[in-house]
Protein backbone atom coordinates (compact mmCIF):
# COMPACT_ATOMS: atom_id res chain seq x y z
CA UNK A 1 0.00 0.00 0.00
CA UNK A 2 1.17 3.51 -0.76
CA UNK A 3 1.23 6.30 1.83
CA UNK A 4 2.01 9.94 1.04
CA UNK A 5 2.73 12.38 3.85
CA UNK A 6 3.42 16.10 4.03
CA UNK A 7 6.00 16.91 6.70
CA UNK A 8 5.66 20.36 8.22
CA UNK A 9 7.72 22.48 10.60
CA UNK A 10 10.74 20.14 10.74
CA UNK A 11 12.68 17.70 8.57
CA UNK A 12 11.74 14.02 8.26
CA UNK A 13 13.66 11.50 10.35
CA UNK A 14 15.59 9.44 7.79
CA UNK A 15 16.48 6.70 10.25
CA UNK A 16 12.80 6.16 11.07
CA UNK A 17 11.96 6.04 7.37
CA UNK A 18 14.73 3.55 6.63
CA UNK A 19 13.41 1.34 9.44
CA UNK A 20 9.98 1.09 7.83
CA UNK A 21 8.77 -2.28 6.59
CA UNK A 22 8.41 -0.88 3.07
CA UNK A 23 9.65 -1.85 -0.38
CA UNK A 24 10.24 1.76 -1.45
CA UNK A 25 10.69 5.08 0.40
CA UNK A 26 11.10 8.41 -1.40
CA UNK A 27 11.70 11.82 0.18
CA UNK A 28 10.83 14.95 -1.80
CA UNK A 29 12.42 18.23 -0.72
CA UNK A 30 11.98 21.68 -2.33
CA UNK A 31 13.91 21.97 -5.59
CA UNK A 32 16.81 24.30 -4.78
CA UNK A 33 17.22 26.00 -8.16
CA UNK A 34 13.63 27.18 -8.69
CA UNK A 35 11.30 29.52 -6.75
CA UNK A 36 9.51 27.80 -3.88
CA UNK A 37 5.91 26.74 -4.60
CA UNK A 38 5.03 25.03 -1.31
CA UNK A 39 3.55 26.57 1.86
CA UNK A 40 6.35 27.91 4.05
CA UNK A 41 5.89 25.30 6.81
CA UNK A 42 6.18 22.33 4.44
CA UNK A 43 9.70 20.89 4.65
CA UNK A 44 9.26 17.66 2.69
CA UNK A 45 6.86 15.12 1.24
CA UNK A 46 7.41 11.42 1.90
CA UNK A 47 6.05 8.57 -0.23
CA UNK A 48 6.30 5.05 1.18
CA UNK A 49 5.11 1.76 -0.32
CA UNK A 50 4.43 0.02 3.00
CA UNK A 51 3.91 -3.67 3.74
CA UNK A 52 1.21 -2.79 6.28
CA UNK A 53 -0.77 0.31 7.11
CA UNK A 54 1.34 2.42 9.52
CA UNK A 55 -0.27 3.38 12.81
CA UNK A 56 -0.35 6.86 14.33
CA UNK A 57 2.82 6.36 16.40
CA UNK A 58 4.79 5.15 13.38
CA UNK A 59 3.65 8.13 11.31
CA UNK A 60 4.50 10.61 14.09
CA UNK A 61 8.02 9.12 14.18
CA UNK A 62 8.55 10.16 10.56
CA UNK A 63 9.20 13.66 11.97
CA UNK A 64 9.25 13.68 15.80
CA UNK A 65 9.79 17.45 16.04
CA UNK A 66 7.49 18.32 13.17
CA UNK A 67 3.94 17.50 12.08
CA UNK A 68 2.93 14.77 9.65
CA UNK A 69 -0.23 14.77 7.51
CA UNK A 70 -0.46 11.30 5.97
CA UNK A 71 -2.85 9.79 3.43
CA UNK A 72 -3.47 6.28 2.18
CA UNK A 73 -3.68 6.46 -1.62
CA UNK A 74 -4.64 4.32 -4.59
CA UNK A 75 -1.82 4.73 -7.12
CA UNK A 76 -2.45 5.05 -10.90
CA UNK A 77 0.74 5.34 -12.99
CA UNK A 78 -0.37 6.93 -16.26
CA UNK A 79 3.03 7.79 -17.80
CA UNK A 80 5.98 5.64 -16.73
CA UNK A 81 9.53 6.96 -17.13
CA UNK A 82 10.94 3.58 -16.11
CA UNK A 83 13.06 5.08 -13.33
CA UNK A 84 15.25 2.59 -11.45
CA UNK A 85 17.60 4.52 -9.15
CA UNK A 86 19.64 2.67 -6.54
CA UNK A 87 19.10 3.14 -2.81
CA UNK A 88 20.08 6.67 -1.78
CA UNK A 89 20.18 8.05 -5.32
CA UNK A 90 18.42 11.05 -6.81
CA UNK A 91 16.63 10.23 -10.09
CA UNK A 92 17.11 12.70 -12.93
CA UNK A 93 14.86 15.69 -13.45
CA UNK A 94 12.48 17.35 -11.03
CA UNK A 95 9.04 16.53 -9.70
CA UNK A 96 5.95 18.61 -8.97
CA UNK A 97 3.51 17.16 -6.45
CA UNK A 98 0.07 18.75 -6.29
CA UNK A 99 -2.29 18.14 -3.35
CA UNK A 100 -5.76 18.40 -4.88
CA UNK A 101 -9.28 19.19 -3.71
CA UNK A 102 -12.26 18.06 -5.72
CA UNK A 103 -14.94 20.25 -7.25
CA UNK A 104 -17.49 20.54 -4.41
CA UNK A 105 -20.25 19.48 -6.80
CA UNK A 106 -18.65 16.02 -7.11
CA UNK A 107 -18.22 13.13 -4.71
CA UNK A 108 -14.70 11.78 -4.22
CA UNK A 109 -15.61 8.75 -6.34
CA UNK A 110 -16.90 10.97 -9.16
CA UNK A 111 -13.78 13.13 -8.99
CA UNK A 112 -11.52 10.06 -9.10
CA UNK A 113 -13.35 8.59 -12.06
CA UNK A 114 -13.13 11.82 -14.06
CA UNK A 115 -9.46 12.31 -13.18
CA UNK A 116 -8.35 8.79 -14.07
CA UNK A 117 -10.64 8.11 -17.05
CA UNK A 118 -11.48 11.46 -18.67
CA UNK A 119 -8.53 13.69 -17.81
CA UNK A 120 -5.77 11.17 -18.55
CA UNK A 121 -6.20 11.19 -22.36
CA UNK A 122 -6.13 15.00 -22.22
CA UNK A 123 -2.82 14.85 -20.36
CA UNK A 124 -1.37 12.57 -23.02
CA UNK A 125 -2.45 14.96 -25.79
CA UNK A 126 -1.61 18.34 -24.30
CA UNK A 127 1.23 17.93 -21.73
CA UNK A 128 4.31 16.97 -23.78
CA UNK A 129 6.72 17.77 -20.93
CA UNK A 130 5.27 15.10 -18.63
CA UNK A 131 7.99 12.44 -18.41
CA UNK A 132 6.38 10.52 -15.54
CA UNK A 133 2.82 11.05 -14.32
CA UNK A 134 1.03 9.42 -11.39
CA UNK A 135 -2.48 9.99 -10.07
CA UNK A 136 -2.78 9.11 -6.38
CA UNK A 137 -6.44 8.95 -5.38
CA UNK A 138 -6.80 9.51 -1.64
CA UNK A 139 -8.54 6.60 0.08
CA UNK A 140 -8.54 8.22 3.52
CA UNK A 141 -6.34 10.29 5.84
CA UNK A 142 -4.19 8.33 8.29
CA UNK A 143 -3.41 11.11 10.76
CA UNK A 144 -5.84 13.13 12.88
CA UNK A 145 -6.73 16.64 11.75
CA UNK A 146 -5.13 16.20 8.32
CA UNK A 147 -6.40 18.80 5.83
CA UNK A 148 -8.98 17.42 3.43
CA UNK A 149 -7.24 16.20 0.27
CA UNK A 150 -8.84 14.14 -2.51
CA UNK A 151 -5.88 13.39 -4.75
CA UNK A 152 -2.13 13.90 -5.10
CA UNK A 153 -0.66 14.29 -8.58
CA UNK A 154 2.98 13.54 -9.36
CA UNK A 155 4.45 15.11 -12.49
CA UNK A 156 8.12 14.55 -13.38
CA UNK A 157 10.02 16.64 -15.92
CA UNK A 158 13.43 16.12 -17.47
CA UNK A 159 14.54 19.69 -16.68
CA UNK A 160 13.19 23.06 -15.49
CA UNK A 161 13.44 24.39 -19.05
CA UNK A 162 11.43 21.44 -20.39
CA UNK A 163 8.78 22.06 -17.72
CA UNK A 164 8.48 25.76 -18.49
CA UNK A 165 8.70 25.63 -22.28
CA UNK A 166 6.66 22.50 -23.03
CA UNK A 167 4.18 22.20 -20.19
CA UNK A 168 1.38 22.62 -22.76
CA UNK A 169 1.47 21.73 -26.44
CA UNK A 170 -0.31 24.94 -27.51
CA UNK A 171 -2.55 27.77 -26.29
CA UNK A 172 -5.55 25.74 -27.41
CA UNK A 173 -4.26 22.77 -25.44
CA UNK A 174 -3.90 24.96 -22.37
CA UNK A 175 -7.56 26.02 -22.71
CA UNK A 176 -8.70 22.41 -23.10
CA UNK A 177 -6.79 21.39 -19.95
CA UNK A 178 -8.09 24.33 -17.92
CA UNK A 179 -11.69 23.71 -18.93
CA UNK A 180 -11.48 20.05 -17.98
CA UNK A 181 -9.69 20.68 -14.68
CA UNK A 182 -12.50 23.06 -13.67
CA UNK A 183 -14.98 20.21 -14.10
CA UNK A 184 -13.43 18.02 -11.38
CA UNK A 185 -11.10 20.14 -9.22
CA UNK A 186 -11.35 23.19 -6.99
CA UNK A 187 -8.49 25.22 -8.45
CA UNK A 188 -8.48 27.63 -5.51
CA UNK A 189 -7.82 24.91 -2.94
CA UNK A 190 -4.92 22.57 -2.31
CA UNK A 191 -1.20 23.29 -2.70
CA UNK A 192 1.91 22.08 -4.52
CA UNK A 193 5.65 21.58 -4.17
CA UNK A 194 8.36 21.51 -6.82
CA UNK A 195 10.87 18.96 -5.60
CA UNK A 196 14.09 17.07 -5.95
CA UNK A 197 13.64 13.56 -4.58
CA UNK A 198 15.90 10.96 -3.01
CA UNK A 199 14.95 7.27 -3.13
CA UNK A 200 16.05 6.12 0.32
CA UNK A 201 14.92 2.62 -0.58
CA UNK A 202 14.35 1.91 -4.24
Amino acid sequence: MKVIAAVREDEPDLDALLALPARRVVVHRPFPDEPAEQPSKVKAVVAAWCDDEPDADTLAAWSPLGHVDAYLVDEHVQIDAGLEPADGEEPPGLCRLVFLRRNPDLSRAEMAQHWTEVHTPIVHRHHPAFWHYVQNVVVRPLTPDSPEIDGIAEMRFRSPDEMREHFYDSEEGQRVVANDVARFLDRGAGWRILSRDVWLRA
